[in-house]
């Protein structure tokens, strides 16, 4: 019992001194499997996209997604001022695409320029050569540090192509997604 207690002990202080490193909690976060996806929005005849690789189902009733977006990038402001966003899932080969779309900021240079992609039925642009897309209409937002939480209903998709998806992988495009 006593080796028990101290084992125990031992332990907690290694949990209470690990909860607060701040490399050991990001190199652990870095095990979180999420896919990439290319964000497209619209402000009246204004498009941007930006790649955003933070995005998960929230709902099924109705269906809805969640994606975070870092405060100070520029498609964040249109996206909650056009409430309306689209997502292009982006195939296992496309991280040449994931890169073009996180780059430079759509405030100084047009990204969708020579990209074939359409407008969805709610008016945000999505690429033509993806996985599939997701048409979504800001239903509300959450601040968590620097990003802010976009809570989307989905009101149209499509299936575009087959294939496997893309899976975030630091080592292929960690400094392009900072």
């Amino acid at each position: 019992m006593v080796e028990y207690l101290q084992w125990t002990r031992l332990q907690r202080t290694k949990l209470d001194k690990d909860s607060h490193d701040r490399g050991s909690i990001l190199g652990a976060m870095r095990h979180l499997t999420h896919g990439v996806y290319v964000l497209g929005t619209r402000r009246g005849r204004q498009s941007n996209a930006m790649t955003a690789s933070w995005v998960m189902q929230a709902s099924e009733r109705p269906p809805c997604v969640a994606v975070a977006v870092r405060d100070d990038r520029y498609s964040h402001d249109l996206i909650l001022e056009s409430s309306t966003f689209a997502l292009s899932a982006l195939r296992d080969d496309q991280v040449d695409v994931a890169t073009h779309f996180s780059d430079t900021s759509g405030e100084y240079h047009d990204k969708l320029q020579g990209v074939p992609y359409g407008l969805t039925p709610g008016g945000s642009p999505f690429l033509l050569d993806c996985l599939a897309y997701l048409d979504c209409r800001v239903m509300d937002t959450l601040r968590a540090g620097d990003h802010t939480v976009i809570v989307g209903e989905v009101t149209a998709g499509e299936t575009l192509a087959d294939g496997y998806p893309l899976i975030y992988d630091p080592t292929e495009y960690e400094e392009a997604l900072r």
